[in-house]
């Protein structure tokens, strides 16, 4: 039997193992029903993707197609046409973003990285020329123009999506924002608060005013102070920051939930908190910090407890209505988290 590729779809991509998460926001948010198409995966049929990026969504891959392509088998001419179909009578540039799936027996990046130079070469033989269009991904990104071809390999066969940069939710694959750890940062939680920055498309500057609630063991205390800033870490615990940095510390044994700036202090560049407390607690914090107009940026990990999380956010999520500056997203280095970041308007 001949192998056909399928209609198009929408796919959004989620932490693997956080897929029942997405599809409750989904449900809850726009009433819509989806199916996991993959680990990280669910498939959308018969809607329309959501304008804005969900909390619990990584990527997205508007109108993708579905091959059963099996492992070893050639790219057939009708994969081949349907993938740069987009390429025809107008040539525009394009970029490639592979994304790993973490299903069982998907033959790994090398089986894709395979797929995607086949992909390429009987793409040049039916639009010669079109190597000269590739592009590096972050260039198409930064002007927002030409195309992205996202690719992916399951159990089942191969994936593809072709979409413009400003359809996508993330400018890197799979929206799997890998941070590089620096090896005199004492936590990994470091990679949480450089994954925001990334997000926010701004750094801390030097001499800016930072509040780091909850700082201990001073991960992300050490990423502000390493920029230059002047930091207030709030923790009863000790810090382990062993650079020249700490010098830039000011360390306060105070609870992070019951500090406040004292009586005229004027507003703070940043204020940043990652703390092993519910919902409510941070939103007491927010509330605070924010409506008070203490804080020019935040930057607030809320962790989410094993059952009926999104009930939980919503008090948050109904918070931030008054403060479009603001976004909650579960970044890639999250865990069972999100993260509320911005700027606060002035």
């Amino acid at each position: 039997m001949t192998a056909h590729l399928s209609s198009p779809f929408h796919l959004l991509c989620s932490r693997p193992g956080g897929e029942e998460l997405l599809q409750q926001e989904l449900e809850a948010t726009y009433g819509i029903f989806s199916n996991i198409a993959a680990a990280g995966m669910v498939q959308l049929e018969g809607h329309h993707l959501p304008e804005d990026a969900l909390i619990f969504e990584w990527q997205r891959l508007p109108h993708a197609r579905f091959y059963p392509l099996q492992k070893g088998e050639s790219v057939p001419e009708a994969l081949t046409a349907a993938v740069w179909q987009f390429f025809g009578e107008q040539p525009s540039p394009w970029a490639v973003h592979q994304l790993a799936v973490e299903d069982e027996d998907t033959g790994g990046s090398s089986r894709l990285e395979g797929i995607v130079r086949e992909l390429i070469r009987k793409g040049h033989q039916l639009h010669p020329g079109i190597k000269k269009w590739e592009r590096k991904p972050e260039k198409l990104f930064k002007g927002n123009k030409g195309m992205i071809l996202q690719c992916a390999c399951t159990t089942k066969g191969f994936l593809f999506s072709v979409a413009a940069p400003d359809q996508l939710t993330s400018s890197v694959p799979g929206g799997r924002a890998r941070m590089k750890m620096d090896s005199r940062a004492p936590s990994r939680s470091f990679l949480k608060i450089e994954e925001a920055f990334v997000r926010m498309a701004h750094e801390p500057q030097e001499d800016q005013t930072v509040i780091d609630l909850g700082a201990a063991p001073g991960g992300w205390s050490f990423a502000f102070a390493k920029r230059g800033c002047q930091v207030t870490s709030i923790d009863n615990g000790p810090l382990k920051i062993e650079d020249a940095c700490i010098r830039r510390i000011e360390h306060l044994h105070r609870d992070g939930l019951t500090y406040q700036l004292a009586k005229l202090q004027p507003p703070v560049d940043w204020l940043v908190g990652d703390m092993l407390v519910p919902p409510g607690k941070v939103l007491g914090l927010l509330r605070y910090w924010v409506d008070g107009k203490h804080c020019r940026n935040l930057v607030m990990n809320i962790k989410l407890p094993q059952t009926n999380p999104l009930p939980a956010l919503k008090p948050v999520l109904k918070w931030m209505e008054r403060h479009p500056g603001l976004q909650v997203r579960q970044f890639y280095h999250d865990r069972r988290e999100v993260t509320v970041f911005g700027k606060i308007a002035e």
